[in-house]
């Protein structure tokens, strides 16, 4: 009997038993003797279920070569398949105020974490924990395995990958908001390349739909396999809470069609990922540098959807060892992130002989750097040499724009403060608040401007550098 006459027979068997009153009434017995009246080669009945990760149970028969199986649970109603679409639904609310959607490539420990620690918190707080548990996970070598070993593996990105090399480059020699920009383009180009022809797909969204209705359609048939189940039980809608595949690939979904293509006034999450707010400018938040990890990992996420679309399977969903290719992308981009600090402390040196600081970057406003300086230098010209002249020293964090950091100076009930500007060229204001506090006030570098900027100041002020502490007040008690 030819596989298009067997579906017809499990079909009308199938109709049967929608006529009995309840499905859990259908049993071994009746499946097979209708088998046999239908002229089928009865094998065997048996109770049993179909289906990869959660199984549907029902009647499994196994007739003319063939396998199918008869559900005894509704396709909808039923109190395990409720319970499981309702922690799906639950999943899919979290990854939406995350921005984001199940991601291959993760272990599903660290996804579920994730989705536990966000699901009753503000999409603000979720995205700033997003950032924290990505960083671990979205690293440096992970992000050059997916430019240098996947992506090349699907087609969709062939012409993409070496945009998206330097991209890579660019973002970790500190041009991160050039390196952003680079890649959103290429979320649609990639969409266009799997489905091209635009009269067909004229939209974004119906591009959307047609590439992941193809991933999901696959997913679906290897669900099943080779077993034969009714039509009703081979949709998205059923399988969501049942098949992991499908609802990963419904998560791309409604993240591409609920927050990347989201129309500008629909946009209101909190990473600014959005192309329309990109491409007509009407927001800056896409410069956020987290998205750039993101932007990689959706990409490469493209080619997999694509694979799963053509049937395929090229590109991987296990994640593949790194080898030379991965490996060579990666130290080239340390190489770059080292070039960086070297350059970016000559800039910060040619900008302070000025008076200025560095400018900003969309992505890098500078603000560590000169922590890290202010700091540094804090300890080797102030409390060293307090701590040598023999106080009890205790210094600050420097302030949240890195502009200056205090130290307090400690000699039994005596006490003096003494504070450390970024640079001479500071604001007259803050030379002001600082002096009712502080005995001395000093700064970075060379003198510039000093009598413009520190007018009316009745404090010593100066340069760091040979900077010399009063003795404690006890050295001259014991004098």
């Amino acid at each position: 009997m030819s596989r298009g006459n067997l579906d017809k027979q499990f079909g009308a068997i199938w109709r049967r038993a929608l006529q009995l009153p309840d499905l859990n009434e259908l049993t071994p017995e009746l499946v097979g003797e209708w088998g046999a009246a239908a002229g089928l080669q009865v094998e065997s009945v048996e109770v049993g279920e179909a289906g990869a990760f959660v199984g549907t149970p029902g009647i499994v028969l196994s007739a003319s070569g063939r396998r199918a199986c008869f559900p005894t649970v509704p396709h909808e109603g039923d109190p395990s398949w409720e319970r499981r679409r309702q922690v799906a639904d639950r999943d899919a609310e979290t990854w939406e105020k995350l921005e984001w959607f199940w991601p291959f490539w993760v272990p599903v420990a660290s996804a579920r974490k994730l989705l536990s620690e966000c699901a009753h918190c503000s999409k603000e707080r979720a995205a700033e924990l997003f950032n924290y548990h990505t960083s671990t996970l979205y690293t440096l070598p992970f992000q050059a395995v997916c430019i240098a070993q996947i992506m090349p593996t699907a087609q969709c990105l062939e012409e993409f990958v070496p945009i998206a090399r330097e991209a890579y480059l660019a973002f970790y020699s500190g041009y991160r908001a050039a390196a952003i920009a680079a890649l959103i383009p290429a979320i649609e180009g990639a969409l266009s390349k799997i489905v091209p022809g635009s009269k067909s797909a004229p939209h974004a969204h119906a591009k959307v739909d047609r590439v992941i209705d193809g991933a999901v359609s696959l997913a679906i048939e290897m669900h099943f396999g080779e077993t034969w189940v009714p039509k009703i039980y081979r949709t998205r809608e059923y399988l969501r809470g049942h098949d992991e595949r499908v609802f990963v690939f419904e998560s791309v979904r409604r993240w591409l069609k609920g927050s990347f293509f989201s129309k500008t006034d629909d946009y209101a999450g909190a990473t600014g990922l959005n192309r329309n707010h990109f491409a007509h400018a009407t927001s800056t938040e896409w410069q956020q540098g987290v998205n750039f990890r993101r932007l990689i990992i959706a990409l490469t996420t493209l080619g997999v959807v694509e694979s799963w679309h053509n049937r395929t399977h090229s590109a991987p969903t296990l994640f593949p060892e790194m080898n030379e290719d991965g490996r060579l992308l990666w130290q080239q981009a340390l190489f770059q992130g080292n070039s960086q600090a070297i350059r970016k402390l000559i800039e910060e040196r040619f900008y302070h002989e000025h008076g200025r600081m560095v400018p900003e970057y969309p992505t890098d406003d500078g603000v560590e750097l000169r922590k890290a300086l202010l700091a540094q230098d804090c300890v080797n010209d102030i409390v060293r040499p307090l701590r040598d002249a023999g106080w009890d020293v205790t210094m600050a964090e420097p302030d949240e724009h890195a502009l200056y950091v205090t130290v307090l100076a400690r000699d039994g009930s005596d006490q003096i403060q003494v504070s450390l500007l970024y640079s001479c060229a500071t604001e007259s204001a803050l030379y002001v608040e600082l002096a009712r506090t502080s005995v001395a006030i000093l700064y970075r570098g060379a003198p510039f401007h000093q009598d413009s900027f520190a007018r009316n100041i009745n404090v010593h002020v100066g340069p760091a550098a040979g900077w010399q502490p009063p003795s404690p007040p006890s050295r001259h008690r014991n004098a």
